[in-house]
């Protein structure tokens, strides 16, 4: 007779086709999640926690005192421009010690500047001016600058520049569109775990409530199943909608797939994006503009921090915005290069369906709504880490002595709801399906190939 402890499992063993089923992809799921896991736990909760970081590690570039008025922003950006050489044929530069501190003036030689991703302008009267350029890397780096003096306060590089390196390698790179596909396979194959891993917990024998007990006395293999599928119970809800809200950032899906849907369904955002990346030249330029662009945001009301930036291509408007914690607020305005009018303004509520419901998976994924949204977004990565650790184990418990352990298929044909249900999230995610007809045809030479040779 089986210990009471494990009945669950054996009755849904003798009672499930399913089970071999979803047991051998959750964990084949596994196999395939858990680096993606941990790179994206560990890349998320450090960009969750950058800026509070650079406001503890760098303190005399992130604040200043008031003292009146804040200069003009096209003087702030000029400032942080000439650092790079833009404006002077001689610049100044502003050295720094080890500890990337501000020391001693010392002139630099005139030189291309990088292009400016954006200037940011922070509502915060003892916030300094951050004016953001692209690094060689493609990452970008912040040059601080004193909104009431246009004294530079100093500059980090990229990989100082944590908010930027983070969110980098959370996205993917250095690896660019190879590594961004790898990071929405890995997305797509969560969704899976999640779902397998679902049904394989539901209790049979038990109620739901002490289902959500560990058995702590029952021996070491179903304590340990206990406390992977409790955890897992737990932020499922959770981890499915940072999945599925992830899924607009891949450049496949939400590059191919999303667009092609919004478009055949007239919900692009017109708000639209600017990545930024006008050259220093360029910004200068239109420094007037921006000047008025920037006030006239500020009279229509918009808070918060404000970003400007100008993408590079011809008739790029001057891209004026915020984000702040709540969605309604949210605010996009374009402006005239050449005169800095507000031609276009946009609120959250000005977007079609899916752009909003982007824009609120964007904040959350972000801890914008505050302290609360930064734990819980901290306590999931802590919990994906938990289940990457508490899943090995189980693993190494349950596997035959010597063997990899892979779950038997069970020898029964899928039942067509199954094989339904995948082909349809095959089309729907196009990476995920090519990933399934590339697993089932290694399956199939393996069993009718390489056994018989």
């Amino acid at each position: 007779m089986r210990p009471k402890a494990q009945s669950d499992v054996a009755l849904a063993k003798a009672t499930s086709p399913l089970y071999a089923i979803f047991w051998r992809w959750h964990f084949l799921a596994a196999v395939i999640v858990i680096p993606f896991v941990l790179w994206q736990s560990v890349t998320g909760t450090l960009y969750l926690w950058s800026e509070k970081w650079m406001d503890v590690s760098y303190p005399e570039l992130r604040f200043v005192s008031p003292t009146g008025q804040s200069i003009a922003p096209s003087e702030q950006m000029a400032a942080a421009l000439a650092l790079e050489g833009a404006v002077l044929p001689s610049a100044t530069s502003v050295q720094q010690d080890h500890g990337g501190h501000a020391g001693h003036v010392a002139p630099i030689a005139s030189r291309d500047p990088r292009p400016v991703q954006q200037i940011q302008l922070s509502n915060d009267a003892s916030r300094s001016t951050a004016v953001m350029l692209m690094g060689a890397d493609g990452l970008p780096y912040p040059i601080f600058v004193n909104p009431y003096d246009g004294k530079v306060l100093g500059t980090l590089t990229s990989g100082q520049w944590l908010p930027g390196i983070t969110r980098a390698l959370h996205g993917g790179w250095p690896a660019g569109q190879a590594g961004n596909w790898l990071l929405e396979l890995g997305n797509c194959w969560a969704i899976v775990m999640v779902v397998t891993g679902m049904y394989l917990w539901w209790p049979r024998s038990r109620g739901l409530w002490r289902a959500m007990w560990p058995r702590l006395h029952s021996g070491p293999r179903v304590m340990v199943r206990d406390l992977h599928g409790i955890v897992a119970v737990a932020f499922s809800g959770m981890l499915l909608f940072f999945l599925i809200s992830a899924l607009p950032w891949t450049s496949f899906w939400g590059g191919q797939v999303l667009s092609g849907i919004q478009v055949a369904l007239d919900q692009k955002s017109p708000a639209g994006f600017s990545p930024g990346g006008s050259s220093a030249t360029r910004m200068m330029d239109i420094g007037a503009s921006i000047d008025a662009a920037v006030k006239s945001a500020r009279e229509r009301g918009v808070s918060g921090m404000l970003t400007v930036q100008m993408s590079p291509w011809p008739g790029a408007p001057l891209f004026v915005a915020n984000r702040v914690s709540s969605v309604a607020d949210d605010r996009v305005l374009h402006a005239d290069p050449a005169t800095g009018r507000i031609e276009k303004e946009f609120r959250n509520a000005d977007l079609p369906v899916i752009p909003r419901m982007v824009s609120v998976g964007i904040h959350v994924h972000q801890g914008d709504f505050g302290p609360v949204n930064l734990w819980l977004n901290t306590a999931l990565a802590v919990s994906l880490t938990w289940l990457s650790v508490t899943g090995t184990i189980s693993w190494w418990i349950r596997r035959p002595k010597g063997r990899i352990g892979v779950p038997p298929s069970g020898g029964k044909p899928w039942p067509s709801s199954v094989v339904g249900s995948v082909a349809v999230a095959g089309v729907i995610l196009p990476i995920f399906g090519a990933s399934v007809v590339v697993i089932a045809g290694a399956g199939w030479f393996r069993r009718h190939l390489l056994y018989r040779a």
